[in-house]
């Protein structure tokens, strides 16, 4: 079956900074987050590596862009870097000469025709600030966050037309201090939800900078909000438990972003359960002057939830899981080396949905993709990956919102996640996501995945020819 996107539609990718860059040249003192999760935990990173290296994105960056662009990349989202770009946090001084490289990276971007998409901030906060204010707890943080802002729109809103504030703003305060996975490991509610809050103010109040400073071009935020799909959407528990998580998981930073305020159902838990963060009402009219004019939504698996059925241990600190139990489902489709569900049919719902209840906001899945280990054994007899299961993962998501675009749903653009293998947290190297090998047997040495040919194709002509889908 042919399927095709409409003209104006962009065949994407994404990288993300701290990543991809390494450390190299990073002013002492200038470590950002993910830095001091590797130092004080690295033992639990897969093999020891963490972000000192990475992928030596920042000194091979004109090697690796016309790579990107061989492998069909049209649209690129890129990171700045917080603790790089900026010289002192309290001042919101730019690094000259890092911004310097900034600008010649983007200009290598637009001189192989790819339009550079820049978002100011993928967890790298500095560390200084978490150290000295415990970081987005911190309002005086939200302000150092919107200068910064400033001085990226001044300096490269002629050449940037589509800006991000952040890049999955939930997950470090979801992960490192909500549920303790990560890095310091905390169960510290209160203050997670204070540090979602201030990452929702700060998106708003970057939006007001971006338009008072009457930049040409457009502004949003990447989210990675969960779509929520209870067991039976019959049965009154299983609904009731699935609307709380949806509230907590898609709504808390959706909603805001969006529509200016936040679900009622997230603000009466957290005031019922003693989390719930100062909201004033200045606070309310900023978020509803200020809403996004595009939406990024990177998806990976569904979040299946059902009626809460195991006991609450209510000694211990709130969990929206208090409210919800998640469904194993019977007869998913996983992937065996990320441990997720693969289940493209989402993205045509995530699409109607922001169609029907988002005032059909112009959107981007900013990330899809697929983490494989072991890719080595899929190397040809010329040493190149041979990733059909990528294309067919890729496919079979680009079918899903295909129909969602052609059943009115406004996205314009899809990004793979990612470019180039990349260091992620915990995670490092051990499952690939990029278009492009690196080999770290071989002195990092590059190579085009069998998925870039493809992705080049269906960039070329915005169509492709796959099976028909279901929804299975």
């Amino acid at each position: 079956m042919l399927y095709r996107f409409p003209q104006g539609f962009k065949i994407g990718a994404t990288g993300a900074g701290w990543q991809m860059e390494g450390e190299f040249g990073k002013k002492e003192g200038h470590e950002h987050f993910p830095h001091l999760m590797h130092e004080m935990d690295g033992a639990n990173w897969f093999q020891g590596v963490g972000p000192e290296v990475a992928s030596d994105h920042y000194r091979r960056f004109r090697e690796d862009i016309p790579l990107f662009r061989q492998a069909g990349i049209l649209q690129y989202r890129f990171n700045l870097d917080w603790t790089r770009f900026i010289d002192d946090f309290e001042k919101a001084t730019v690094n000259e000469e890092e911004a310097r490289h900034y600008d010649e990276y983007i200009d290598c971007l637009i001189e192989n025709g790819i339009e550079p998409v820049l978002c100011l901030e993928h967890w790298e906060l500095p560390a200084e600030l978490f150290k000295k204010y415990d970081g987005y707890a911190s309002r005086h943080v939200v302000d150092l966050y919107v200068e910064y802002a400033k001085q990226a729109f001044r300096r490269y809103g002629n050449k940037v037309k589509t800006w991000f504030c952040f890049n999955e703003p939930i997950v470090i305060p979801q992960l490192c201090l909500l549920d303790g996975s990560w890095w310091p490991k905390l169960h510290e509610p209160k203050r997670a939800f204070l540090w979602m809050h201030h990452k929702v103010m700060a998106t708003a109040l970057a939006i007001r900078a971006f338009r008072e400073l009457h930049m040409d071009g457009r502004i949003g935020t990447i989210l990675n909000p969960s779509y929520v799909v209870p067991r039976d959407p019959d049965d009154p528990g299983d609904a009731r438990a699935a609307q709380v998580a949806d509230a907590f998981y898609w709504g808390s930073f959706v909603d805001p972003a969006v529509k200016g305020e936040y679900p009622a159902v997230y603000l009466d838990i957290l005031e019922k359960e003693g989390c719930l963060f100062d909201l004033t009402e200045e606070d309310r009219a900023i978020l509803k002057e200020n809403t996004v004019d595009v939406l990024g939504i990177n998806y990976y698996q569904p979040m299946r939830v059902k009626v809460k059925e195991t006991p609450v241990d209510r000694s211990g600190p709130f969990h929206p899981s208090w409210y919800f139990d998640n469904y194993d489902m019977p007869g998913k489709r996983m992937n065996p080396f990320r441990g997720w569900e693969i289940y493209p049919r989402s993205l045509y719902d995530i699409g109607m949905r922001i169609k029907n209840e988002y005032g059909n906001i112009d959107w981007i899945v900013s990330e899809s993709g697929m983490g494989v280990q072991n890719e080595q054994k899929y190397k040809d007899e010329n040493g190149r990956i041979q990733d059909d299961y990528r294309i067919e993962f890729i496919a079979e998501h680009l079918a899903w919102l295909s129909k969602a675009v052609e059943d009115g749903s406004n996205c314009h653009g899809y990004w793979l996640f990612a470019s180039i293998d990349n260091c992620s947290p915990y995670n490092a190297f051990k499952n690939r996501y990029g278009l492009v090998e690196v080999d770290r047997e071989q002195g990092l040495k590059r190579r085009l995945k069998k998925s870039a040919d493809w992705y080049r194709s269906v960039a070329e002509t915005n169509s492709f020819t796959f099976k028909e889908v279901d929804d299975k």
